[in-house]
């Protein structure tokens, strides 16, 4: 649809010269005391001589000394327009009246230089307005159409960049399993088919069931387990009824992996993980949570985080708050969205 809007003022304009070119012929028609024909062949001269002339300024270079800031040369564009279109329409009406002896109903009373002026001036700003504010449609239709290419480019990065170290450290644990002859080791082999799976086709959709998208996160959550000495230290809740919602894809999962990143994951009794779900009617509310050996002022940066602020301002502007809180021994993530 956004594609069709120029065109579609294109058709707007004509057809509005249109409907006015026909809507009062038979008024004119009587007034001047002509056959409907001639009152046609006159309204369209007139209506087609402006709507000429709009074009002529939409096309020409007068629009883009605006652009450039010439406003000199602007200025006396709209002036030779003027001029010119003037000069035109009196000599063509008095070709019509005088030659064709057709009747026109705007110049019946000779040369009108002042009204002809008036004309050119108002249409021919109004075609260049009409240039100006397509071609800023255009400009920002192409800007957000970029803005969305590149953040799907920085997904794709982000997914590069999580599978192999994730897939790496995975594989190493579920290695151990086998040779444990662990019984785990089956049920973490497809925890690590299902993330892949969702990772390479489910989150390329513009949008995924919020179902989905916890599964992914829970799915994640459990390989992380096998590497941790007390998985006790890892709480993760879920308020509420995910069904029948759609969210972005892979919102959560940059939080997630870097709390796991950056906790020390020992088994001391004041480290833990807290990762929770709250689901509303219209919304939900995501927090997670970490200890960390030291600050690190680095700790929100990176191009995950990064990725996640650009996709929500652009996918949930207005309808989103992110609050991120760097403490001394703590790290936290309140992220609420309007569904």
């Amino acid at each position: 649809m956004k594609k069709s809007v120029p065109y579609f003022l294109h058709a707007l304009v004509i057809l509005l010269f249109v409907l006015h070119t026909v809507s009062n012929l038979r008024a004119v028609s009587s007034h001047y005391q002509q056959p409907l024909l001639n009152s046609l062949l006159d309204s369209i001269f007139v209506n087609g001589s402006i709507l000429g002339l709009i074009y002529f300024s939409y096309w020409l270079f007068i629009p883009q000394y605006i652009v450039k800031k010439e406003y000199i040369k602007f200025i006396l564009g709209i002036l030779i327009i003027v001029l010119g279109f003037s000069l035109y329409i009196n000599l063509a009406a008095y070709f019509l009246s005088n030659i064709l002896k057709l009747k026109t109903h705007v110049f019946d009373n000779g040369w009108m230089f002042g009204l002809a002026a008036g004309i050119a001036f108002f249409f021919g700003i109004l075609g260049t307005f009409l240039r100006l504010f397509i071609k800023w449609f255009i400009d920002y239709r192409d800007k957000i159409e970029l803005e969305k290419q590149n953040l799907k480019s920085e997904l794709s990065m982000l997914k590069n960049q999580l599978n192999p170290h994730f897939l790496f450290n995975s594989l190493n644990n579920i290695d151990y399993l086998i040779n444990e002859n662990s019984p785990n080791a089956s049920l973490a082999l497809n925890k690590l088919s299902e993330i892949m799976r969702y990772m390479v086709y489910d989150s390329e959709k513009e949008f995924v069931p919020l179902l989905d998208e916890i599964s992914y996160i829970q799915n994640y959550i459990a390989l992380q387990k096998l590497r941790i000495p007390n998985e006790n230290i890892i709480s993760l809740s879920i308020n509420g009824d995910p069904a029948n919602k759609l969210i972005a894809p892979m919102l959560f999962i940059p939080f997630v992996e870097n709390i796991f990143k950056h906790s020390t994951l020992k088994n001391k009794p004041d480290n833990k993980i807290e990762i929770k779900f709250e689901i509303q009617d219209n919304g939900l509310s995501f927090y997670c949570s970490n200890t960390i050996a030291e600050i690190n002022k680095d700790y929100t940066s990176g191009i995950g985080l990064e990725n996640v602020r650009k996709r929500l301002e652009m996918i949930y502007k207005g309808d989103y708050n992110l609050t991120i809180e760097n403490q001394a021994k703590c790290f936290s993530v309140n992220l609420d969205i309007k569904l």
